[in-house]
């Protein structure tokens, strides 16, 4: 299937999935969320589709990620077959303009934390050091996030337990630009062996980060190194 196939397909799902949802009695909260998240999804569909396969279910039980990260969802998500235009593995309940749960894995020192497409131009690389601290690498996040000119708050950064090792964790409030929706994110992650593991999520602030977090932290706790 082309790219502009997949296109149609995904941002055609992507519809039914607003009117289905907009039939339900909501809040106007949730309302506001999937509404301003509709208005962004076909620009931010046609970046992603043209470097990633396409949806599948992730079902219940143990899934590995990149053949070296293991973790167990209890409940279905969506996943994109390799990931976005970073091939970065990222699962969705909502759609992916919406909530977005990716798994950043072994990823060693001297490459990128998200690889930019080959035609990018003009846009820093973000490069991992495994010499960095967790503040380091939390601005390498920062940088990403923020590389569409949307604004980034940095709300906690602690220690934290993952992969059995000491790592960190940290939370933000974003206010993204497309569509001037606040959203929150968390990441857990660790340095292990020279290695970058980090489980990171992001969704609209009211309703969807809180509705989700809960199964992210679950997924997080379950996680295990493969080799």
């Amino acid at each position: 299937m082309g790219t502009n196939e997949r296109l149609i397909e995904a941002n055609q799902a992507w519809e039914d999935e607003v009117n289905r949802k907009t039939k339900m009695k909501m809040t106007q909260s949730s309302l506001f969320g999937i509404r301003s998240a509709r208005a962004a999804s076909l620009v931010v569909l046609t970046l992603a589709l043209a470097g990633c396969g396409a949806m599948l279910k992730v079902a219940q039980g143990d899934v590995v990620l990149k053949e070296r990260l293991q973790v167990k969802a209890s409940k279905p998500w969506n996943q994109f077959e390799r990931g976005l235009a970073d091939n970065t593995p990222t699962w969705t309940n909502e759609g992916v303009t919406v909530d977005a749960l990716k798994f950043y894995v072994a990823i060693r020192d001297g490459q990128e934390i998200a690889p930019l497409p080959s035609q990018a131009k003009g846009i820093q690389p973000l490069v991992f050091r495994a010499s960095m601290q967790p503040a380091q690498i939390v601005s390498l996040y920062e940088s990403l996030l923020t590389r569409d000119g949307s604004s980034f708050t940095l709300d906690r950064l602690e220690p934290a337990d993952f992969l059995g090792e000491r790592g960190f964790r940290f939370e933000y409030s974003l206010n993204r630009k497309v569509d001037d929706v606040p959203m929150k994110g968390v990441g857990i992650g660790v340095v292990r062996r020279g290695e970058l593991f980090v489980i990171h999520y992001s969704a609209p602030r009211l309703v969807f980060y809180p509705r989700y977090l809960p199964q992210v932290e679950e997924i997080a706790r379950s996680a295990q190194v493969r080799g």
